[in-house]
């Protein structure tokens, strides 16, 4: 039996105050999840623990058959694909585009050592796949949020990944291409052998046909996880937001509003 992607037991994680309240989460083979929750309610710390940014206060993290604390994690981050702004606070101004994008073979930052030119070559050829093939001679700093966007996304389709973890991944990009980006996820999800995929999202509309099961986060807890059709409804979502809110769906995306 293949063991789960990804699993989380009754981690826990403290910055001053609790963050994290014990967690317990798996993804299996062949699963591809969306992470929903208010602002606060741990969605982005419980990416940074699983990418090894921060470390949990207690509990148990996995990738495949790796414990965080008895192996090298920076060996494992190169099996886990990542999107997240939070890379953005490490990145240096002054690093060349491809030089970030190249970074995400090794899964390491601000390179010391220049990239080979053929991972040079594959960097470039990613930029001109998400339409930014003129940046190939930029620096990080001067690009707009939308830009460093799409480098981050090229950046993680340059590991050799079992999971692509995308963190607001939509986040400073204009309506068309929030709507490209999400036809291209569809598109990898629904390859043969293709990563699972973890999405965290503030909006539904961004939960696409390939989403197999959802997390619900609130105050730092699980909420509700499981298959999609079992957690989108209006009841659950109206518990987690604090508020009444009516949940559509309009074919295979869907809509939100408050009531």
């Amino acid at each position: 039996m293949l063991p789960p992607v990804l699993e989380v037991t009754d981690l826990t994680f403290r910055r001053g105050r609790p963050i994290l309240k014990g967690i317990t989460w798996r993804v299996d083979p062949g699963q591809h999840w969306c992470i929903l929750g208010p602002n606060g309610c741990g969605k982005t710390s419980l990416i940074n623990l699983i990418t090894g940014y921060d470390s949990a206060t207690s509990g148990t993290l996995r990738i495949g058959r790796s414990v965080f604390g008895d192996d090298d994690w920076r060996e494992v981050r190169r099996r886990v694909g990542l999107v997240t702004n939070t890379l953005a606070t490490y990145l240096e101004s002054s690093e060349p585009v491809l030089d970030v994008i190249a970074s995400g073979r090794e899964a390491k930052l601000n390179l010391i050592e220049l990239p080979s030119p053929a991972v040079r070559r594959d960097a470039a050829r990613l930029l001109k796949q998400v339409g930014c093939a003129y940046l190939r001679d930029a620096l990080w700093g001067p690009l707009s949020q939308g830009e460093k966007q799409k480098v981050l996304i090229c950046r993680a389709l340059m590991a050799k990944f079992k999971v692509l973890i995308l963190d607001e991944p939509c986040a400073g990009l204009d309506p068309v291409a929030r709507e490209h980006f999400l036809q291209w996820m569809q598109n990898l999800a629904v390859k043969p052998r293709a990563p699972s995929l973890v999405m965290v999202t503030h909006h539904v509309e961004e939960i696409l046909p390939c989403i197999t099961h959802v997390l619900m986060l609130r105050d730092g807890r699980v909420h509700a996880a499981g298959p999609k059709m079992e957690m989108l409804h209006s009841s659950h979502l109206s518990q987690i937001y604090g508020a009444s809110v009516k949940l559509s769906r309009h074919g295979d995306r869907y809509s939100l509003r408050l009531v």
